[in-house]
């Protein structure tokens, strides 16, 4: 049994597009996980996971609202707030899709809470990070500050920390983020996983219409032609295309040890 939490420095570096790798290559090898996510929510009060995984998503939003925390005048309304994430920590076989916006809110939790020590009291299962980047200058800094938060042991107690170098905008040749950060002194292991580019017809309309990966996998053509509108033409080269980066990605990740 593990947890598995998915974060990012920033929005948009694929961080809920991996947690839906990890929970599809979950299913596959018939490891039932829980998703929940702590990131914004829309009108209906669904996060992106939640729209695309309609009902199976365990919503934590983004913590309490300015306005609730001086109505109840409380000066432990957040801390309070990300108590419910306790709860998920300790029963496991959980992915969580921790937003950008939270990450500090959670780690300062983990710090007050004294974390490490109350999950290893309650015999709580162990927990890998995954910290997702594109391929940004800036991604090195923000990686290194991620790293050495998660790794310190102050905050949470990861077992391993993935950095997964996302390649959707490019290529990291140019970019020493795998020396740079490795340089870094932490107690816990730390590795790195390649996200490839999915080329896939398939992908943009997928975004677009919040259709999860799980559901695109197991689309016939017809389903992909009325469901995500896309030509007929790129039906079966998109669907070829797409389980193909996954059954590649899925290997990166058996390899890597995430499984």
């Amino acid at each position: 049994m593990l947890t598995r939490i998915c974060c990012a420095h920033a929005g948009g570096q694929g961080k809920t597009t991996f947690a839906q790798a990890l929970h599809v290559a979950s299913l596959n090898m018939s490891i039932p996980t829980k998703l929940v996510a702590a990131d914004f929510t829309d009108a209906s009060g669904a996060s992106k996971l939640g729209q695309m995984y309609p009902n199976q998503v365990t919503e934590l939003g983004t913590g309490p609202s300015v306005a609730f925390a001086k109505e109840s005048n409380d000066l432990n309304a957040s801390v309070k707030y990300w108590d419910r994430l306790g709860p998920e920590l300790i029963r496991g076989n959980t992915i969580i899709d921790l937003g950008a916006n939270v990450v500090e809110q959670v780690l300062q939790w983990g710090n007050i809470r004294n974390l490490p020590q109350l999950l290893k009291a309650r015999s709580a299962p162990p927990i890998d990070v995954f910290l997702v980047c594109k391929a940004e200058q800036r991604a090195v800094d923000d990686m290194r500050d991620l790293v050495e938060r998660f790794g310190s042991g102050k905050y949470v107690s990861a077992r391993k920390i993935f950095v997964v170098l996302n390649e959707q905008s490019g290529s990291f040749d140019a970019i020493d983020i795998r020396g740079e950060l490795s340089k870094i002194k932490v107690d816990t292991e730390l590795a790195f996983i390649n996200l490839p580019r999915c080329t896939s017809e398939l992908w943009a309309a997928m975004e677009q219409r919040y259709v999860s990966l799980a559901s695109a996998l197991n689309m016939s053509p017809d389903d992909v032609v009325t469901k995500l509108d896309v030509d007929f033409w790129a039906v079966y080269s998109g669907l070829e295309q797409l389980k193909d980066w996954f059954a590649a990605l899925q290997s990166e990740l058996k390899t890597k040890g995430v499984f």
